[in-house]
């Protein structure tokens, strides 16, 4: 782990000092919260589960605070994130709305199949705009944050359960820093992860009207949690039966191994890439317009968006995106940002909703 973390660093800042830099020193901050739910909206999905059901199969959202200082082409800073991404089956959630709603099952087995990640880091970052082309027109800027974390689930669960039987085929590979399926193998103890990501972005101002951008978001993403919780193993289709008295009967069909009793291991946690590519093209003095895809896990967004520019260098924003199929609405400088975005502005139909600020001083 460290030796990555030395090996990207080093890449990062090789070339610096051959690269031409300002002098202007700034303080920036940035946030950024976004979150998109299938198969309910957001609000039921994050509580009971009780609207009505539609058709999905992931679910996400990714948090970040940022507040730093920049010399030139430099920045450094401090960055807090939230990260919680989910792919699920939809029969799966069909299961799910099911049984907590209290609605009659069907006869059948049901596909269970849920993949999870949720993380909580805090740690620092660097970033170094590399500078190329005549007058500067292309900038690609790499970004190393490392950080520390002792809160995180990695959770696969995989097979198949009957109706509303307890019984299925299941297998399980599930490590945590609180176990919230099984709820009885928490750690006494929170483990201890550090990890890294790296992120790239480019820009390339192809000439005074049109600019081209790319940017790939956790290229490289590792964390290594030691003494982290743990479950693993299967079942089989051997039925479960239930005492009268509420308890479990089953037959050696099930076969775990867990962290109960301070059998802690290490382990090594990934988040997927995500990518984001635009063409922002300048009409007049007054409009522009700007076209971006999205690609998170599995789930694509298209977006398009309008500028109303104004007064000096301020801009309202207009947009819409496709998937999420939420409008966006925003007003920016080159010293203050805010937008917001969402598909419905009551909060509890709502299935997105984007929020996202920058703030920048200058010296």
């Amino acid at each position: 782990m460290k030796k990555k973390i030395l090996t990207l660093g080093f890449s990062t800042l090789l070339i610096s000092p051959f690269s031409s830099a300002d002098s202007d020193f700034q303080i920036f901050s940035t946030f950024d919260s976004e979150v998109y739910t299938e198969a309910q909206p957001v609000k039921a999905f994050i509580d009971d589960f009780d609207a009505p059901l539609t058709s999905g199969d992931s679910a996400f959202t990714y948090n970040v605070f940022e507040l730093g200082v920049g010399y030139g082409n430099f920045k450094i800073g401090y960055q807090s994130r939230f990260d919680y991404v989910l792919s699920f089956d939809p029969d799966t959630a069909n299961y799910l709305h099911t049984e907590k709603n209290d609605l009659p099952f069907e006869e059948r087995d049901y596909v269970y199949y849920l993949d999870g990640k949720q993380s909580t880091t805090n740690g620092l970052f660097i970033s170094y705009d590399f500078k190329f082309l005549e007058s500067d027109a292309l900038t690609i800027t790499p970004k190393l944050t490392v950080f520390a974390s002792t809160h995180f689930q990695d959770a696969n669960v995989e097979g198949t359960v009957y109706s509303d039987e307890i019984q299925g085929a299941l297998e399980v590979d599930y490590y945590f820093s609180k176990d919230v399926l099984f709820k009885r193998f928490t750690p006494d103890e929170n483990p201890s992860g550090v990890g890294y990501s790296f992120d790239l972005a480019a820009d390339w101002k192809v000439n005074q009207d049109l600019t081209l951008g790319f940017l790939a978001q956790d290229l490289f993403y590792e964390t290594e949690y030691e003494d982290s919780g743990f479950v693993t193993g299967y079942s089989t289709e051997v039925p479960f039966t239930e005492t009268s008295d509420g308890g479990i009967a089953t037959e050696p069909t099930i076969r775990l191994a867990t962290s109960e009793l301070g059998h802690e291991k290490t382990h090594t946690f990934e988040m997927p890439v995500r990518l984001k590519a635009y063409v922002d093209y300048r009409i007049n003095s007054q409009f522009s317009s700007e076209i971006m895809i999205k690609r998170y896990d599995q789930d694509t967004f298209s977006q398009v968006k309008g500028r109303f520019h104004f007064w000096d260098h301020w801009a309202l924003i207009g947009g819409y995106e496709t998937n999420s199929k939420s409008f966006l609405l925003g007003v920016e400088n080159e010293y203050f940002g805010l937008n917001v975005q969402t598909d419905n502005l009551n909060i509890d139909k709502a299935y997105y909703a984007n929020l996202n600020w920058y703030m920048k001083l200058a010296f």
